[in-house]
């Protein structure tokens, strides 16, 4: 039997060695998921991934459910505050805007504010904190979401989405409960959390609801 050549030989060992560096790096680095930030450092703090991010909306929408506010507060961004939006689109104009202090009289607070524009009727939406709350942030158990998106729209309807151009550089992630099925339904929903840093730290700084609109 006539023996190949020494460099045909190398080339082959060389061949097969790439192969199995190629199957020992895949099987030990996780698929991201779209947007995932990877091992984005925030300004000197810890490493923003996709497992960090999702803890850290998850214990948002916990204290949230738990109507605790005042760690809510611990978490808003001291200088932005934190915007409420009743809608995917982001409009500074009239969407609610507080601060960490004000948020941390939410539990005793029953002033009504005016939260943004009723879809399909341009009516103001006025009401209480715990109101606005119940119907436009935790209208269901978002700790509990099925699908949550890092940094990409779990679902979107009709409505603009402008959260990337209304926070140029910030996290969000989204907890979505994507509905019934058939193409009828529209009755999913979204509770969007956006993060932005601050002194290391990625601190939230904008509650979106987003829903199928009119």
């Amino acid at each position: 039997m006539k023996k190949l050549p020494l460099y045909i030989l190398s080339g082959v060992l060389v061949f097969m060695l790439g192969v199995l560096c190629t199957l020992l790096y895949t099987r030990h680095v996780p698929p991201k998921t779209p947007g995932d930030p990877g091992e984005t450092p925030s300004e000197g703090g810890e490493a923003v991934t996709s497992e960090t991010l999702t803890d850290k909306a998850l214990e948002v929408a916990a204290m949230i459910k738990a109507r605790d506010y005042g760690s809510l507060a611990d978490c808003v961004h001291p200088v932005y505050g934190l915007l409420f939006s009743p809608y995917a689109t982001v409009n500074p104009s009239t969407n609610r805007s507080f601060s960490v202090n004000e948020i941390r009289t939410f539990g005793s607070n029953t002033e009504t504010y005016v939260w943004g524009i009723l879809s399909g009727t341009n009516a103001p939406i006025r009401l209480t904190v715990e109101d606005y709350f119940g119907e436009y942030v935790f209208d269901r158990d978002y700790t509990q979401a099925s699908i949550i998106g890092i940094n990409y729209l779990a679902r979107v309807g009709n409505a603009l989405e402008n959260v990337t151009d209304s926070f140029p550089g910030a996290q969000f992630v989204d907890l979505c409960y994507p509905g019934s099925s058939g193409t009828e339904v529209q009755d999913w929903s979204i509770l969007r959390l956006v993060f932005e840093e601050y002194n290391g730290s990625m601190m939230l700084s904008a509650v979106i609801h987003s829903e199928a609109t009119i």
